[in-house]
């Protein structure tokens, strides 16, 4: 039978899954709050370091999981949007709005390792479940291939990363790639070359050692979280990886539990199923 997911409602959740979303979504407010002040103190500035853009973006994007969550009528888990709130106060907030990657060297690279790390909480949703399932009947001989191919799709994503990185830095003149030299920006303005031109032909003299530092870090990061999985299949031992897989493959953020204390999926048989 054809099940149709519903949306549960936040005061539907049991105690601990409502005091994990609240605490989500307070922390998200927060950091929207801090890039949307950054956004204005650096406008008022007159943009000195070219963060504007960085604080808008960050404001934005901090609230995609949520509209995809209503997009698809089901919630990430908490820890996928602990993950990703990580992800935006290390790398959006403290490297980019207070522009410490351009500050502190080791930073960005800091950055990279932890979010090829990090990043594979959300690659690991279509294997949690087949995980759990495997770990519930003692199977252990997926478990390298199973981690080859979750590396390889966060191998994908940090290529992904530097795309956009790449489509940012000429579309909307910032410098996530590394700084034009001045000398050559002078260059540009002098033969009238100006915006995205100015840009793309900027970008041939920016250095890739940016580029392939943020992918070696990235793939550390990955190979890290997978040997972390290998080791935790194989010994059986918890080592939080199997907290985790429980957390994304369970389903507490979309369980209703009503008054009398017993759960409810979170899906709804369509209307003419019904008896």
């Amino acid at each position: 039978m054809e099940e149709k997911r519903r949306w549960v409602k936040l005061e539907e959740l049991g105690a601990h899954a409502w005091a994990k979303r609240v605490g989500v979504i307070f922390a998200e407010v927060a950091i929207c709050a801090v890039a949307a002040a950054l956004a204005v103190a650096n406008g008022l500035q007159g943009d000195p370091e070219n963060r504007v853009f960085t604080c808008v973006c960050t404001a934005v994007f901090m609230w995609v999981p949520h509209l995809l969550e209503r997009l698809f009528k089901h919630r990430f888990s908490f820890s996928q949007h602990l993950a990703y709130i990580v992800m935006l106060t290390g790398s959006a907030i403290i490297g980019s709005a207070f522009n410490v990657f351009n500050k502190v060297s080791w930073y960005d690279c800091l950055m990279h390792g932890l979010s090829g790390y990090v990043m594979m909480v959300f690659i690991i949703i279509p294997f949690g479940r087949k995980l759990r399932e495997n770990e519930e009947g003692g199977k252990k001989s997926s478990v390298f291939t199973a981690a080859l191919l979750m590396l390889l799709c966060s191998l994908g994503t940090a290529c992904a990363w530097e795309i956009m990185e790449f489509a940012v830095d000429v579309l909307a003149g910032q410098e996530s790639q590394g700084h034009v030299p001045p000398e050559v920006l002078a260059q540009l303005e002098a033969q009238g070359i100006t915006g995205v031109a100015a840009a793309w032909e900027g970008m041939k003299y920016v250095s890739v050692l940016d580029t392939d530092l943020d992918m070696l870090c990235h793939f550390g990061g990955s190979l890290l979280f997978c040997a972390h999985y290998v080791v935790h299949a194989l010994t059986g031992k918890n080592l939080l990886m199997g907290s985790l897989i429980k957390d994304i493959a369970g389903a507490e953020m979309n369980v209703s539990v009503r008054r009398a204390g017993a759960a409810e999926p979170c899906f709804e048989e369509p209307a003419d199923k019904r008896e």
